[in-house]
This record gives structure tokens, C-alpha cells and sequence, in this order.
């Protein structure tokens, strides 16, 4: 089970749990994970990473094995980093840690 970190805002009384570690869902969702969790500019600049990926495939048959490596480390990246970036947006609302 991953750990969590709770997060609180202070003038509302809503607390949110968000894990630590690897996000499974950030690495095979990318920018809709990020759109899920109402992260906008997070969610527009992964979809033109995305989008910048695909159209090196679009090259030729090097390149569209190019394209599938930097696709696989881009999504490992988005799942290493995916949490911290979540607890890092909500701390930017107002959040703290509990």
C-alpha cells in the first residue's frame, strides 16, 4: 500500500489524501490524468510533449522507434513525477500538510 501525504486547506474543512511514489495513472493517462486532477497548464504542456513525440515517429521507420522509446520514458517520467506535481498544485491552492 503507497504512503500517503494528507494535505488540509485551512479555511475549508476538506482534507486530501495524496500517495507518494509512483502514479500508474499519470504514466498511462499523461495529460488526461493531469486534466482528471485539474491541473490545466500541466495538462496542456503534456499533451504537446505528447503531441511533439508523435510527429517524430511521422519521420520514418528510425524514427518511429525513436518516437516509442522517448514515448515509454516520457510516460515512466509522468509517473515518477505525477504525485509530486499533484501535491505541489494543491499547495499552490492554499493546502498544507496535516
Amino acid at each position: 500500500m503507497p504512503d500517503r501525504i494528507f494535505l488540509k486547506h485551512p479555511s475549508r474543512d476538506e482534507t486530501i489524501a495524496v500517495a507518494t511514489g509512483f502514479s500508474w495513472a499519470a504514466c498511462l493517462l499523461g495529460f488526461v490524468w493531469a486534466l482528471m486532477k485539474r491541473m490545466w497548464l500541466l495538462a496542456a504542456l503534456l499533451l504537446v510533449a505528447d503531441l511533439l513525440i508523435g510527429f517524430i515517429g511521422l519521420a520514418g521507420e528510425s524514427a518511429d522507434i525513436a518516437s516509442l522509446v522517448l514515448s515509454i520514458l516520457f510516460a515512466a517520467f509522468c509517473g515518477m513525477n505525477g504525485n509530486r506535481w499533484h501535491r505541489q498544485a494543491l499547495e499552490r491552492q492554499g493546502y498544507v500538510p496535516v
